[in-house]
């Protein structure tokens, strides 16, 4: 089936405003190669615990960056903010590249933090409010994608270039986004936040097909609704009094939640860890870069039926594989040495087991928590809730990070597996009890089910 233009359209902007995920991959892919390359080009002392912290460090920048971008993007816009967070993020490039001391990589790893923490914030909206109901999932999912390309660029690149070179190979994309975001247009709904009617007409025009009525009547019912959210606007603890809002609010902060509680950056972080510590004969690169083309293929999956399938089965699948892959890592760990001899066939279980969980975080609770964030939460909301939703994710970044090799020098490798199998099991639960389905329903319609009105009449497919 041929593309109508304002599908086309709506495609090359998500596009194009989601390439600032390939921006936050290849600085989450840079510190690996990184760290090596540091230790053997630059010409003033970094230790160990050195390296902890210019690397760590980042997530605390991404707290802060994260948690004021929701106002910015409500005040300037959808793609200044854009703009304005990849200025930061270029900045950080020039204090990495230039570096001659220890507090030049800490001030450019927390610029990148902010930066990033912000754009994680802004897209997601955008996208959400540029596309339409039966395509929005799909393109919810680009941001996920880039994430895993701008990682595995990183790496790749990395192993075969010096540091000056990786950093400016890394930061052109920095500088393409900046550029590429002033030819995509405003969101609409933005627009109609600040009565620019006229211009909202225009940037709806370019992003929808049909006549002038069907435009109109969209753009009504979003004008519609921003009215009467304004009137009900207050601060932040009257905002929250409204039971739908709390909702949409529970639901962002525990998809997040429970994206990271998945163990995750616990796998990717210390795969070659694990590998060591399960007796895998598989380089850290071999594996590094195996694990990020199972993420590619599965995240590219994911895009391709999310919008069928729907997002609530597909995080419930997720969570229930994820949960059992870990267990099954967690038993094999317990009982390997008793069971399970070096040369057997069944030495090769946890691979399959680490590949099985990463495929099922890549096809669930890798892309669409970013989805539902940017589709959940009214306009009222918005700027609190993305901002606190993407906060918390990076707080969890940084502390599961630092607390898994704790854990496991406390319970053992395999009660670690089977901590985050727990943590699974219950994001499996959460979404089966609190997480509506919201495939192919408009914004509207989403706040009107949060509310408890399951009587809805269908509004048509052009609705925002």
């Amino acid at each position: 089936m041929s593309l109508t233009e304002g599908v086309r359209n709506q495609i090359l902007s998500s596009l194009i405003a989601t390439l600032g995920a390939m921006v936050m991959g290849t600085i989450l892919g840079w510190t690996s190669p990184a760290n090596a390359l540091l230790s053997i080009e630059v010409k003033f002392l970094i230790s160990v615990d050195d390296f902890k912290s210019f690397s760590s460090i980042f997530g605390i920048g991404a707290v802060f960056g994260a948690l004021p971008a929701g106002k910015i993007s409500a005040i300037i816009g959808r793609r200044y903010s854009m703009v304005l967070f990849e200025i930061s993020i270029i900045i950080g490039w020039i204090f990495l590249t230039m570096a001659n001391a220890l507090w030049m990589l800490m001030i450019g790893r927390i610029l990148h933090g902010i930066g990033v923490g912000a754009l994680c914030t802004v897209i997601p909206s955008y996208v959400a409010e540029i596309s339409q109901p039966h395509i929005r999932g799909t393109l919810g999912t680009i941001f996920q994608v880039y994430v895993v390309i701008g990682i595995l660029y990183s790496f790749v690149v990395g192993s075969i270039v010096e540091y000056v070179t990786l950093n400016i190979l890394c930061g052109i994309w920095t500088v393409l986004h900046a550029i590429l975001t002033f030819f995509i247009p405003e969101s609409p709904y933005f627009l109609m936040c600040k009565n620019k009617d006229e211009k909202a007409n225009e940037s709806m025009t370019k992003l929808r097909d049909g006549n002038a009525t069907d435009i109109a009547s969209e753009l009504t019912m979003i004008k519609t609704e921003i009215e009467l959210q304004t009137a009900n606007q207050d601060t932040f603890m009257k905002v929250m009094a409204n039971k739908t809002n709390c909702k949409s609010l529970l639901i962002g902060i525990g998809c997040m939640f429970f994206q990271q509680t998945s163990g995750i950056n616990a796998i990717i972080f210390y795969m070659s860890y694990i590998f060591d510590e399960i007796g895998s004969s598989i380089t850290t690169n071999t594996s590094v870069i195996a694990v990020g083309i199972v993420q590619l293929v599965m995240t590219f999956v994911a895009m391709t039926i999310v919008d069928k399938a729907g997002r609530r089965i597909l995080l419930i699948i997720s969570a229930a594989v994820m949960s059992l892959s870990f267990f099954g890592l967690g038993l094999y760990l317990d009982q390997s040495n008793k069971l399970v001899p070096k040369d057997s066939i069944l030495s090769w279980l946890p691979l399959i087991l680490i590949a099985l969980y990463i495929s099922a975080f890549s096809l669930g609770f890798g892309p669409i928590p970013w989805v539902v964030m940017g589709e959940i939460f009214s306009n009222e909301v918005k700027p609190f809730g993305t901002s606190l939703a993407t906060a918390i994710n990076w707080i969890l970044v940084f502390a599961v990070t630092f607390l898994t090799l704790v854990v496991k020098d406390s319970i053992g490798l395999s009660g670690l597996f089977w901590i985050y199998s727990l943590f699974c099991l219950l994001g499996a639960i959460f979404v089966w009890y609190i997480v509506p389905e919201t495939k192919n329903k408009s914004l509207s319609e989403i706040q009107l089910k949060l509310s408890g009105n399951n009587n809805l009449q269908p509004l048509t497919s052009d609705v925002y």
